[in-house]
């Protein structure tokens, strides 16, 4: 809020007397010009108008609903206050209202004690008018005006009270939220049974389903709400990107940013098919217990959309109220690479996406996959945008066995009931993905023949599929190659520095 006020009084001391506060929270910007008006010490009236109530205060017997007809009363009055306009912008256009506006401009700007304050949410302005109406982006509620909220709720309203430290998690997780939607949540969390415990995993999944239904509601096609359900140790191998979430968890949160605390931008993760990509996105956001969204880039360039630049913009505003959340773009040289996009709209995009990684919220972290990531333009993956780009790699032996043993417990089975070293011998060169789909299909078959499946089932699996890596052995090697010494290798073990001889680091006089 001291954001907001601090934008209302630059505007007040530049003479303006029209303002455009774009916001959806209605009651929350009248309390706030309250606020500012007793901290002018004029302690100027806050009046109110709707197409539908017309002017309150000392013109509520009146019934002014018509727009022109009250802002005319405004100004030809001139009586000192902020006059809080609800509905105007939704007759914006009409040459009465449009030369009205107008000409409040040109009769108040001088008086300085005057205010037409016009609330509305991502409404146009009419050209002709835009170089006379101040705008101000209002954001969310920040920690300490939530605070405030909840704590007045919390002794006013609630019959099961939380304790201060309850209040301030709840706090930090409704972050993005507007007041209302914070105070419908508090009713959720005042009804809940009383035999039942109120835990932080209660109140974050409640949380994070407003968050989703938000920003569904957002008017962006292109993003959606993907639920996650599994969690970090159902990913085999990949030590290196599992120890790299697991390390930086406590540094995504409001608290750490408070403290001054490095918060993690992204990762960029490449490599072949099939190969974990997809899942260590999803990871990210169950690990870290935050919302994940996922941006379409195909749907964005698509002919359904007439302006791809104006849905990107209203896809990342939506993920940023929703903040704390991970925006997941799948295969992102789809949308973003050198060759995916033609003219100026490939262009405008382009330029906006940079934009925004350079200076989006925080809280918002990208977890962007890529198979063929030279396609990717250099300023797209440049440190600063991504805190880091990992290459998936073919599963080594071990890791092989990890999958495996994963798979197979998910499929009701004990691993140790089945010759394990014996599948991963068989399974040099596949792919994650390969390995579940070989276990499943021996599940099927067994089930098939009313019994459990076993070893065999999965070998008989393994003997009629053609892995990947031989069927696109140039293209995978190709990937390979080019990864080798320009990623980080997310398996540990891997990559250059890593795979070294000893020998090697031994000077001449060592020998």
């Amino acid at each position: 809020m001291v954001q907001v006020i601090e934008e209302i009084e630059q505007a007040l001391a530049g003479c303006y007397p029209i303002i455009y506060l774009n916001s959806a929270e209605e009651q929350r910007m009248v309390d706030l010009l309250r606020l500012l008006a007793g901290k002018r010490g004029d302690n100027l009236p806050v009046v109110t108008w709707s197409c539908t109530e017309g002017l309150d205060g000392s013109y509520a017997n009146e019934g002014i609903t018509d727009p022109g007809t009250a802002l005319a009363r405004v100004v030809n009055d001139s009586r000192p206050g902020f006059y809080v306009m609800k509905d105007l912008l939704d007759f914006a256009g009409e040459p009465r209202v449009d030369r009205l506006l107008r000409d409040a401009y040109g009769r108040l700007r001088a008086r300085n004690d005057v205010f037409i304050v016009i609330v509305a949410v991502d409404k146009i302005v009419p050209p002709a008018l835009s170089g006379e109406i101040f705008r101000i982006d209002v954001d969310p509620p920040g920690v300490p005006e939530m605070l405030v909220h909840l704590h007045e709720f919390n002794s006013n309203t609630a019959s099961r009270k939380l304790s201060d430290e309850a209040l301030e998690f709840v706090a930090l997780a409704m972050m993005g939220l507007t007041l209302n939607d914070a105070t419908h949540l508090m009713h959720q969390i005042d009804q809940i049974d009383r035999s039942e415990k109120i835990t932080a995993g209660l109140v974050s999944r409640l949380i994070d389903g407003r968050k989703k239904r938000a920003v569904a509601g957002g008017g962006s096609t292109c993003l959606e709400y993907v639920s996650v359900d599994f969690d970090i140790e159902r990913i085999g191998g990949l030590g290196r990107l599992k120890e790299w979430i697991a390390v930086r968890k406590d540094f995504f949160t409001h608290e750490a940013r408070l403290k001054g605390m490095p918060v993690p931008r992204g990762i960029l993760i490449m490599g072949i098919s099939g190969c974990g990509k997809s899942m260590s996105a999803k990871v990210v956001a169950n690990a870290w217990g935050v919302p994940l969204f996922r941006l379409d880039m195909n749907l964005l360039f698509s002919s359904m959309l007439s302006s791809p630049e104006a849905a990107f913009y209203r896809a990342v505003k939506a993920v940023e109220s929703a903040a704390p959340a991970v925006l997941w773009i799948d295969e992102i040289e789809n949308g973003l690479g050198v060759q995916s996009g033609e003219g100026v709209r490939w262009s405008h995009v382009f330029a906006a996406f940079l934009t925004w990684m350079q200076e989006k919220s925080p809280l918002v972290f990208v977890a962007a996959t890529a198979n063929r990531i030279e396609s990717l333009p250099a300023e797209l993956i440049r440190k600063g945008r991504f805190d880091q780009v990992f290459f998936c790699d073919l599963p080594d032996k071990k890791e092989r066995t990890e999958i495996l043993n994963i798979h197979i417990r998910a499929n009701d089975r004990n691993p140790e009931d089945f010759d394990v070293v014996h599948l991963t011998n068989k399974t040099e060169g596949w792919n994650g993905a390969e390995l579940e789909l070989a276990v499943k299909g021996g599940r099927i078959d067994a089930y098939a023949q009313n019994r459990p499946f076993t070893t065999r089932d999965i070998v008989k699996q393994i003997d009629t599929m053609v892995p990947l890596s031989a069927t696109m052995k140039e293209q995978i090697d190709m990937i390979k190659d080019w990864a080798w010494d320009r990623a980080t290798p997310a398996s540990e073990g891997k990559g250059p520095g890593v795979l070294f001889d000893e020998n090697e680091l031994r000077s001449p006089t060592d020998a």
